[in-house]
């Protein structure tokens, strides 16, 4: 038996996936369904938590917290978790990877087109260009860093008209995975050439490259990812022994790294997400779409983000320091989202039914200013480790 909480304008509902009995006069929310519930009481297409629809029109306005956002019924909306507030933000037939920026008032969505939806926020048109791996720039969105369909590293400048150039001083090779650093300064990537895997960081312009960790026994770096607070780099390792690790590096050393977490044989994972304050973290763990499932991760130890869901569940992203926005469902299927407390204390909130994507549309506050690096007395292996 599962326990769902709902949401519903800001009042608490508490539900469980069972059947009524005989002498039960309360019917069930329309929102609370069980793999038991008969298909012909399963309302169709996209409903709010309370089972209602979604509504007409599209204002396009939104506020800071509405920090759930969805694409649904040729729409793209934005809705606050907690209160149930709700917008719709403005129609799209090409939502792509629909990733916001650090500010949550740009929208990275098919063909590479960029849609800002607040003032002064840039809207750039699509471009003949496929993205693979990507990241937005830090802290306000000034760009994206990508990989093409080569897999060569690239970016394009947001605040320059949408142009875009080739990172030429970084090193050759398949570009697997990007993340910006928080302060905007350094950029990390996974590149796979044929040595095997490793993960480099260079300046925001790609200059200077630097190994930092490198894998010669064909370990497989599936996501990157540093802290909010800049000071680290995190990562996972998929291992050829058949498990998976979360390992870290501080960057002010770069001398070595540490373990986090280890998975059971057989086990993959990527998707890394970091919650801001540094305590909790999620991962996707799977051999693919319809294992998937997502795990918080708190120390060395993890819990999956929906205990007892039947459907896959992907984690989205961090709606705050403890909670976690998840997606039940997919494989090219439709979504429903849950804000999920990683702390144990509230259970999962329903927040929306039958969405066909979703993401966080958070802010970043308080970016460091740097990118930490060792004195020149402690210079880390020119190579990197491994």
């Amino acid at each position: 038996m599962r326990w769902i909480r709902f949401v519903l304008g800001g009042a608490l509902l508490i539900g469980a996936c069972t059947q009524p009995s005989a002498d039960d006069a309360s019917p069930s929310p329309p929102a609370s369904m069980s793999p038991s519930d008969p298909p012909s009481v399963v309302p169709a297409g996209t409903r709010l938590a309370d089972g209602t629809p979604l509504p007409d029109g599209c204002t396009g306005a939104a506020v800071a917290t509405q920090t759930v956002a969805f694409v649904a019924d040729g729409r793209a909306w934005a809705l606050d978790h907690v209160t149930g507030d709700l917008s719709c933000l403005f129609p799209v037939e090409n939502a792509g990877p629909f990733a916001w920026g650090p500010q949550g008032d740009r929208v990275l969505l098919g063909d590479f087109e960029i849609r800002g939806v607040s003032a002064g926020a840039p809207h750039l048109p699509a471009v003949d260009t496929s993205i693979g791996a990507f990241d937005w720039g830090h802290p306000i969105g000034l760009a994206v860093a990508f990989a093409d369909r080569k897999g060569n590293p690239r970016k394009r400048l947001v605040d320059e008209g949408g142009r875009l150039i080739r990172l030429v001083s970084l090193p050759p090779g398949e570009y697997l995975e990007v993340a910006y650093h928080p302060s905007g300064l350094a950029l990390a990537f996974v590149i796979d050439d044929e040595e095997g895997q490793s993960i480099w960081l260079s300046t925001n312009e790609g200059e200077d490259p630097q190994r930092l960790v490198f894998s010669e026994v064909g370990t497989k770096f599936t996501s990157i990812a540093f802290t909010p607070n800049g000071r680290a780099l995190w990562w996972t390792a998929d291992h050829r022994q058949g498990y998976t690790e979360m390992h870290w590096m501080n960057l002010n050393d770069r001398s070595g790294f540490g373990t986090g977490w280890r998975g059971p044989i057989p086990s993959n994972s990527d998707n890394l997400r970091l919650a801001t304050g540094g305590r909790f973290k999620s991962v996707d763990e799977g051999m693919g779409c319809g294992d998937r499932q997502a795990l918080i991760v708190e120390g060395d130890s993890t819990v999956p983000a929906l205990p007892g869901e039947t459907l896959p569940t992907t984690a989205l992203g961090w709606l705050d320091r403890t909670t976690l926005l998840v997606a039940a469902g997919g494989c090219d299927e439709p979504q429903d989202l849950y804000a999920v407390d990683a702390t144990g204390e509230d259970e999962p909130a329903l927040v929306v039914l039958g969405v066909e994507q979703a993401a966080p549309r958070t802010q970043v506050t308080d970016p460091p200013e740097m990118v930490p690096a060792p004195s020149p007395e402690e210079e880390p292996p020119p190579e990197g480790v491994g």
